[in-house]
């Protein structure tokens, strides 16, 4: 899930003073600087004159007397910049919206090109924002831009040096663990948006047990699940998910639990408590989220050429651009249009294995490329003999077609005995958070 940016709060600004200009409208104004100042003069003469009072026709300090002496309030301090905010209109280029905004065209020019090594700005995006930040007499401070959900870009000017600035900043972001855990009453989208939480939660545990369950088809009424997720939060809301730490799912009474560890190079990935990675050499379906609508079988009538005929494969019910993945790492042996079988992909395992993706509306790999598991190959469509957008994936091995719900593909590399001590630490501490127990939810405390 990436959150949109402009849903954001602004970033930190840069540091330096920057280039003295005239703003077109000044929104602060100096008219309320002067108030300000008259302000802040009568007050003070007023304090003066608090400690005298008039006694015989003459003025003397009143030091001695018991009554307290009047107190001034101190002036509100008034903020050090003046920001305005801008949001970019569609086709507007950022020189546009700079321009718009009262900068020179030099300056507007010197941002760009300072920025290039860092960000170019060429490519901001409509319905993004961004920030300009003043002095009070006018002076630009600095530019921000947010270029994703986890860095933002700031241009300053650095006065000392007399350059323009371009610095890439992550956003601080409070993260927070947390445990979210639900019983499935209908789905796993619906029971987790029930709960305010994301989709997203959603997709990242259909890729921790991908393997293992089809989240379609294998999903039950009382199937539970329950993880430890990071949260990450900006100004004390919720911005988006961050890594999940440990779950477990609970699918048809079978306890599924996987505990998140780095390899030696730093990649993470998901074991069982034995340390088994839970990443098998082939997902257990192309489509993260789908409905069968045909089983393999030796038999059955085609609903286009009405005559039996073999089917084998599986058909997935999916909305027309449904991203496609690969089941496993592999190459592409054919990417293009292949009579009745519509745009295919077919691709090439180790062991002997080849997988094809039928009906595609589009295809997004060349033949010849390596492509990994999970890579997105295509997207479901109706070309071909179809009666409507759907997915045919076909598995063979060694040239005869199998059953793709029925081969079972051995798991990935395990922890490595140098390491399983650090990895038992890691999950025991993990277990007593999770407080997954065989067949049920446990309980929060």
């Amino acid at each position: 899930m990436k959150k949109n940016p402009s849903s954001l709060p602004a970033p930190k600004a840069g540091e330096g003073h920057g280039f003295i200009r005239k703003l077109p409208v000044n929104p602060f104004g100096h008219h309320l600087l002067s108030a300000a100042v008259f302000t802040v003069l009568f007050l003070l003469l007023f304090a003066g004159t608090a400690f005298l009072v008039p006694k015989h026709g003459k003025l003397e300090n009143r030091a001695d007397s018991t009554a307290p002496a009047f107190v001034a309030p101190a002036a509100p301090a008034a903020p050090e910049f003046a920001e305005v905010m801008g949001i970019f209109e569609k086709n507007q280029t950022i020189t546009d919206a700079l321009t718009g905004q009262g900068l020179a065209g030099e300056l507007i020019n010197r941002i760009i090109d300072c920025a290039r090594p860092v960000y170019n700005l060429g490519k901001v995006r409509a319905g993004n924002p961004y920030w300009l930040r003043f002095t009070w007499n006018g002076t630009f401070r600095d530019f921000r831009y947010p270029v994703d959900d986890e860095r933002y870009l700031t241009v300053y000017h650095d006065v000392a040096r007399g350059l323009l600035v371009p610095v890439m900043k992550n956003y601080a972001f409070d993260i927070r663990v947390e445990t979210v855990s639900a019983v499935i009453e209908d789905s796993l989208f619906a029971s987790i948006s029930a709960m305010g939480e994301k989709d997203q939660l959603a997709l990242d545990l259909a890729d921790i047990f991908g393997s293992d369950i089809d989240f379609y088809t294998d999903i039950q009424e009382g199937d539970s699940f329950r993880v430890l997720v990071e949260k990450k939060y900006l100004d004390g809301q919720f911005s988006k998910y961050g890594a999940i730490l440990a779950a477990g799912f609970i699918n048809n009474q079978k306890l599924f639990t996987g505990f998140r560890f780095e390899d030696e190079e730093g990649k993470p990935g998901y074991y069982a408590p034995d340390g088994k990675s839970l990443k098998k050499s082939f997902l257990k379906s192309p489509l993260k989220f789908a409905r069968i609508t045909s089983r393999f079988s030796r038999a059955r009538m085609h609903p286009v050429l009405r005559r039996v005929r073999p089917h084998l494969g599986i058909d997935y019910a999916a909305r027309a651009g449904t991203p496609v993945q690969a089941v496993g790492a592999g190459t592409v042996t054919l990417a293009g249009y292949s009579g009745g079988n519509g745009r295919m992909v077919k691709l090439r395992h180790a062991g002997g294995y080849e997988t094809m993706y039928l009906h595609l509306s589009r295809i997004a790999v060349r033949s010849g490329a390596r492509v990994t598991q999970g890579q997105v190959i295509g997207y479901v469509g109706s070309t071909g003999l179809s009666t409507g957008p759907h997915l045919d994936f076909r598995v063979s091995k060694n040239g005869r077609a199998v059953n793709p719900l029925k081969v079972i593909f051995p798991p990935g590399p395990p922890i490595p005995p140098n390491r399983m001590a650090e990895f038992a630490a890691v999950r025991d501490q993990l277990s007593g958070e999770l407080q997954m127990t065989d067949g049920r939810l446990a309980q929060t405390p």
